[in-house]
């Protein structure tokens, strides 16, 4: 939906922590005016750019704590790289469909831009290195990288949010992990069972 000429807003359900109530996804997306920048010194040039900050909150639908949080940028010649799966004319049309945009892959498949599900995860779409940042950034102790992701693996039932961030190759994969109550990242881009979503 457009808020005014410069903000986006839209939203969806999906009950992430499995707790039976849905959770709140919003996706809030402002438009800015940025400088290029050129040359080894990165001097900004009188010309200037669109871009469109995003932020994806997902808020618990128990008690509206905010389960994750999220932030990118995505340039305005950055939008084309969507264009080349999904068809659209405009950031407005774009930003408004963010969570129903479905397009075609393999013959007779038709896969989902940014999606939600639930089940088993598979070693090559779990990045261990990815998983240790993520341990890092959140604290968790008492755990190495590798019982996490085996932890995960080992979860028929994992449910898992994939979305896509300032390019179209820009893929986010992140995962609750019901044993520590906390949502994390646990793959950036193609995973390796899944070229070209």
């Amino acid at each position: 939906m457009l808020v005014n000429d410069d903000l986006y807003y839209v939203d969806t359900e999906y009950d992430w922590n499995g707790d039976g109530l849905p959770d709140h996804f919003r996706l809030r997306v402002q438009k800015e005016v940025e400088p290029l920048v050129g040359g080894l010194e990165k001097t900004p040039s009188k010309s200037q750019h669109w871009s469109y900050h995003c932020w994806l909150v997902v808020e618990s639908g128990f008690d509206n704590s905010t389960l994750w949080e999220d932030e990118w940028s995505v340039r305005e010649f950055d939008l084309a790289s969507f264009r080349e799966i999904v068809d659209f004319r405009t950031a407005d049309e774009f930003f408004s469909k963010w969570f129903s945009w479905k397009f075609r892959g393999a013959p007779n498949q038709e896969l989902k831009l940014n999606f939600f599900e639930v089940r088993q995860l598979e070693d090559g779409e779990i990045n261990e290195d990815v998983l240790a940042i993520e341990m890092n950034r959140l604290k968790i102790e008492g755990i190495t990288a590798a019982e996490l992701k085996r932890m995960i693996l080992d979860n028929k039932s994992s449910r898992i949010f994939v979305y896509r961030g300032s390019s179209r190759e820009n893929i986010r994969w992140a995962t609750y992990v019901p044993r520590l109550r906390k949502i994390m990242i646990l793959q950036y881009g193609f995973s390796d069972l899944s070229p070209g979503i």
